[in-house]
């Protein structure tokens, strides 16, 4: 049984996860914290494609 609130098919387009880090996909930029990722996305310009 999946124990999250979202759907288990439903990809996260802020970062990745590599390890217990987490990867802001605009900069590759490495944090601990989901918040701390999620605050690095945001700071980007919504107009930047994400690294490939």
């Amino acid at each position: 049984m999946n124990q999250s609130n979202k759907p288990a098919n439903q990809k996260n387009e802020k970062f990745k996860r590599d390890g217990a880090r987490y990867i802001c996909i605009k900069c590759k930029a490495k944090f601990f914290t989901r918040e701390d990722v999620e605050k690095c996305f945001d700071a980007h310009d919504a107009n930047t494609p994400p690294n490939p």
